[in-house]
C-alpha cells in the first residue's frame, strides 16, 4: 500500500552566482569574439537600460542573451564548440556541490537560470543534479546559417559597438532622459542595429527566437513549478543574485516565502528579504535545513540568531541594509571577480 508522498517545501535557485562562479555568456563572448568581454559588457549595460530604465515593453532583464548569439555565429561558434567550452570551464562556488547533494533529502530543489542550455547541462553532469529540474535559455546556434555578407556586417557592428563607451547609468535614472548625451547616443545606435537594421535578416530571426529565462520569464518558470507541485507561496525559498532575479525575489517576498540574495548586487538586494554574503555555499545549506524543518519562520529565526563572529554575513535587510549591502558586494567581487561582479 503506497502512502502519501511526504510534504516538501521548494528550494529554487539561480545558477550563476549562488551555485557557480561563471558568467558563461560573457566567457563565451570572450572566447569566440575579439575583445568579447568588452563587447558583452556593453551589451549587458544596454540590457540594463532597456529593462530597468526605459522599461521597454516585452523586454526582460537578461535579454543580453538574445543579443549575443548572432555575434557568436559571425565569429565561428557552433553548438559543439559552445558545449565543449562550457564543459571545461564550469567553476563551482565552494561547497555548492555539497549543497546540491544534500538538498533532495530536505526539500524539492530546482534551478532557474538565464544561462544557455549547454552550460546548465555541463553543470548537471559535474554535480549529478537532474537536468529535468532545470529551466534555462535554449540555445542552438547550428539552427541558423549566416551568409558571408551578414557575418561580415555583424563583425563590423561588433567593432562599432566596441568603439562606443560603456553606458553610464545614474543610480536614480528612471528614463532615457536621465542618461547623459553620449549614453543616449549609444542607446540610439544599438536600437537602430538590433530593432531596425537586423529586421528581416537571419540575425533578426534569432533575436525573435531566443527567449532568455530572465526577469519576468524566471518568475513565470517559478509560478509553473509552484503550481505543478501544488504548493503555496509560503512554501518557496528562492535564491538569486542579480537583476534577472529581482522580479522573482520580490514576488516570493510578497507571497510570504523566503527571498534570499546570495552575494547579490543592488538589484537583488533591493528585492530580497534575507542577504547572505559568503565565500562558500554552506550558509545556504543551513538555511535550507531550517526551511525544511520549520518553513519561513524557522529561517527568519535562524537568520536573526546568526553568529556575529561567523565568516559569512547573514541578516534581514530591513534591519541591517547598509552593512549587508557592503558585505554582499565585497563577497560578490571576491567569489566571482571584479568584472563579473559589476555586470547587472
Amino acid at each position: 500500500m503506497s502512502g502519501t508522498p511526504p510534504f516538501r517545501r521548494l528550494y529554487v535557485t539561480d545558477c550563476e552566482g549562488p551555485l557557480s562562479r561563471n558568467d558563461n555568456a560573457q566567457e563565451l563572448a570572450e572566447h569566440f569574439i575579439p575583445q568579447g568581454a568588452e563587447l558583452f559588457a556593453r551589451l549587458s549595460r544596454y540590457d540594463d537600460v532597456l529593462a530597468d530604465v526605459a522599461r521597454r515593453p516585452g523586454y526582460n532583464a537578461g535579454d543580453t542573451l538574445r543579443l549575443l548569439p548572432p555575434f557568436l555565429i559571425a565569429y565561428g561558434a557552433t553548438d559543439a564548440r559552445v558545449l565543449e567550452f562550457s564543459s571545461h570551464t564550469v567553476l563551482m562556488v565552494p561547497h555548492a556541490r555539497d549543497l546540491l547533494a544534500a538538498l533532495p533529502s530536505l526539500l524539492d530543489p530546482y534551478i532557474i537560470s538565464t544561462s544557455y542550455t549547454p552550460y546548465v547541462q555541463a553543470l548537471c553532469e559535474i554535480t549529478g543534479f537532474p537536468f529535468e529540474r532545470c529551466h534555462c535559455t535554449t540555445l542552438s546556434l547550428d539552427a541558423w546559417q549566416l551568409d558571408d555578407r551578414e557575418a561580415s556586417l555583424l563583425r563590423t557592428w561588433a567593432e562599432r559597438i566596441l568603439r562606443r563607451p560603456l553606458i553610464e547609468i545614474p543610480p536614480e535614472a528612471s528614463s532615457l532622459a536621465d542618461l547623459d548625451p553620449v549614453a543616449r547616443a549609444t542607446v540610439a545606435e544599438l536600437d537602430a542595429l538590433f530593432w531596425e537594421q537586423m529586421s528581416g535578416t537571419v540575425s533578426g530571426e534569432m533575436l525573435a527566437a531566443v527567449r532568455p529565462i530572465g526577469g519576468g520569464m524566471k518568475l513565470a518558470a517559478l509560478e509553473d513549478i509552484v503550481a505543478a507541485a501544488g504548493r503555496a507561496g509560503t512554501d518557496v525559498l528562492y535564491v538569486g543574485d542579480s537583476i534577472t532575479d529581482a522580479p522573482t525575489l520580490a514576488a516570493v517576498r510578497g507571497w510570504g516565502g523566503i527571498a534570499v540574495s546570495f552575494n547579490g548586487n543592488g538589484y537583488a538586494l533591493a528585492a530580497a528579504e534575507v542577504a547572505v554574503a559568503a565565500t562558500d555555499a554552506l550558509p545556504m545549506l543551513e538555511l535550507a535545513r531550517a526551511f525544511a524543518a520549520g518553513g519561513p519562520a524557522a529561517v527568519r529565526a535562524k537568520v536573526h540568531d546568526w553568529p556575529p563572529g561567523s565568516p559569512a554575513r547573514v541578516g534581514l535587510l530591513e534591519s541591517d541594509r547598509e552593512r549587508l549591502t557592503a558585505a554582499s558586494l565585497a563577497a560578490r567581487t571576491a567569489v566571482r571577480g571584479e568584472h563579473i561582479a559589476r555586470l547587472g
